[in-house]
């Protein structure tokens, strides 16, 4: 039965008129079937439990032998065995005996089971700790791989105990962080690059609503937060700088799907990661007095110029994050405050996000020159694929100004008679923006909301002179 069950499979993994260009095309089209594999057998279980000791073997070996002494043959055995254990593991569970409602392998050794020769773990947990390990590995083929394998090959059916065990290695790098002494090793700075990563391509696979209740089960913004909370007070290397972007590309995956995740927190986390991200953008340096020169050797000069590099990527990475962390997201000051020092609060923090995103547009003014108001994105991100710093720092303004309306309208106006044009016609696409997105004025009354919306043709009038 489960022979002509898996029928379909086994013919098209036998079938001769398949043409491959190689070994990795060919074990990637394997890989592929195998994620199609519906009824679980003896001999199927078997198979499993062999690679999977194969491949505890291997990977002691390729994870301490240095990259340079690592047989290329070896490496791409690992790699094969890693791909065959993660595609065939989703048939290999036990819920496959509640779905299938087959007497014959209900009594079958399950892989996410304690078994009478292994009373540890299950091989399924042991098999995902220890590859999810495998991403602090120093070689970083390895690492890099086992990323690839685990964002690419688990069939949506070990999304939740793939989340599980990330998460459990997380609260270990997170809880270990705590410790001032040890934050920031360069082993930790690794994994937590590419788990950030790995949990980013994760997310994006999300599909079905069976794939986003797995997920349900991962404090995904809670999970971001903490990334964030674990880089602060890092040193700035290039290594550091490069997880910040990681993370403001998981940050920016997540928000987008925040609908669909059930995120728990959402306005608190995303004030709070609003708040990390926001100090990880550079502020403008002050010019250096004129006739003064700083002399560097050239390894400085280097390090130099690549943190520069690094630095200029991040801003960039930050803003398309913020672009959609800020969308409809109202400021939310910390606990312990009256109904009186919140809007004070509030207000100041408004005055300050919305100071530095304009003064963004300052650095970037020969960007908006000839740009037209029509040019302006909707709510929570811009319509070009690839936006301006300008375009970016102009939708955070806006989302900034739509969600806090009662404290933001009322310091933001005087920018509509701005001296610079380029910074009056920025105003006028935030005000264009945050009518886009159907803001009202529901908390005033009708005189109130004449007078503001007077206020409003007011300026942009002024502004587009």
């Amino acid at each position: 039965m489960t022979i002509l069950r898996n029928g379909d499979i086994f013919r098209e993994i036998s079938s001769r008129a398949f043409r491959f260009t190689g070994l990795v095309a060919f074990q990637k089209r394997i890989r592929t079937l195998l994620r199609r594999m519906q009824c679980p057998s003896g001999g199927i279980l078997d198979a499993w439990e062999i690679v999977f000791d194969r491949w505890l073997h291997l990977s002691k070996e390729v994870s301490v032998t240095t990259a340079e002494a690592v047989a290329e043959r070896t490496v791409a055995e690992w790699r094969n065995y890693s791909g065959f254990l993660a595609s065939l593991g989703g048939i290999c569970t036990a819920d496959q005996a509640v779905t299938i409602e087959e007497p014959v392998i209900s009594g079958l050794r399950w892989i996410d089971r304690l078994s009478s020769e292994n009373h540890e773990e299950p091989l399924l947990n042991r098999y995902l700790r220890l590859s999810i390990q495998l991403l602090a590995c120093a070689n970083v083929r390895i690492r890099e791989t086992m990323r690839e394998v685990l964002s690419t090959e688990v069939p949506p059916s070990l999304y939740q105990p793939l989340f599980k065990a990330l998460e459990t290695e997380l609260d270990v790098l997170f809880t270990g962080a705590l410790e001032p002494s040890i934050k920031g090793h360069d082993n930790e700075i690794i994994f937590a690059e590419q788990a950030a990563s790995l949990l980013k391509a994760l997310v994006e696979r999300l599909d079905t609503p069976t794939e986003l209740g797995a997920a349900s089960s991962l404090h995904l913004g809670s999970l971001t937060l903490n990334f964030a909370k674990f880089l602060d007070g890092v040193p700035d290397t290039p290594s550091s700088l490069r997880v910040k972007i990681k993370i403001c590309n998981l940050c920016e995956a997540v928000t987008k799907r925040k609908e669909h995740l059930n995120l728990r927190d959402d306005v608190r986390n995303r004030n709070q990661l609003l708040e990390y991200i926001f100090s990880w953008i550079a502020r403008p340096r002050s010019p250096r007095p004129e006739g003064m020169a700083y002399e560097t050797k050239p390894n400085q000069r280097n390090q130099q110029d690549e943190m520069q590099r690094v630095q200029k990527d991040l801003d960039k990475a930050c803003l398309r994050s913020l672009a959609e962390l800020t969308f409809r997201l109202p400021l939310q000051p910390g606990d312990g405050q009256t109904d009186a020092g919140t809007s004070e609060l509030k207000s100041q923090m408004f005055h300050q996000y919305f100071n530095r995103f304009l003064s963004l547009l300052n650095l970037e003014a020969s960007e908006m020159s000839g740009r037209n108001i029509e040019q302006g994105g909707g709510g929570g991100g811009t319509k070009d694929d690839n936006p301006t710093m300008s375009d970016l720092a102009i939708t955070i303004l806006s989302n900034l100004l739509s969600a806090n309306i009662d404290v933001g309208l009322k310091h933001s106006l005087s920018i509509g008679y701005h001296e610079n044009v380029e910074i009056r016609t920025a105003f006028v696409r935030v005000l264009y923006n945050i009518l886009v997105q159907g803001t009202e004025f529901n908390n005033l009354s009708d005189a109130a909301v004449n007078e503001k919306y007077d206020e409003l043709l007011d300026v942009s009038f002024f502004a587009l002179c």
